[in-house]
């Protein structure tokens, strides 16, 4: 069992998002069906793929909603990384053309720390280190 507390997140100078609270990456694969003649199930073969995710932390500064906003068609590299102490090892995936979907300008709720939430797409990845 891993536990998420480990988890860490750094953008392409290597800086910490300290404050994140939720990472996903996930590569989705594209399939076609494929019909063979006698067989009642059909067969699948994958043609493609592509890669998204989500990324959440808890705002202390305005920083990343600018760097996304002021140019939307940047793409950057992040890693995330997994290194619980009583796991046997660390994970580290490194996530390369990563393009945000977008980012809020302004939001909060009284009463509640305010938390940003970023879609993002990424073109390619690399696993640095697995358990």
């Amino acid at each position: 069992m891993i536990n998420g507390t480990y988890g860490h997140v750094y953008d392409e100078n290597g800086k910490e998002l300290d404050t994140t609270q939720e990472f996903e990456a996930v590569v989705e694969f594209e399939k076609e069906e494929i019909r063979l003649p006698g067989q009642f199930m059909a067969s699948h073969k994958v043609m493609g793929g592509s890669g998204s995710g989500s990324l959440m932390y808890l705002k202390k500064d305005s920083k990343l909603q600018k760097k996304i906003l002021d140019n939307p068609t940047q793409k950057y590299n992040y890693i995330g990384k997994l290194k619980d102490p009583t796991a046997n090892g660390e994970e580290a995936v490194l996530l390369i053309g990563v393009s945000f979907d977008g980012a809020p300008l302004a939001g909060h709720s009284l009463g509640e720390i305010v938390e940003v939430e970023l879609d993002f797409t990424f073109d390619n990845y690399k696993f640095l280190k697995t358990m």
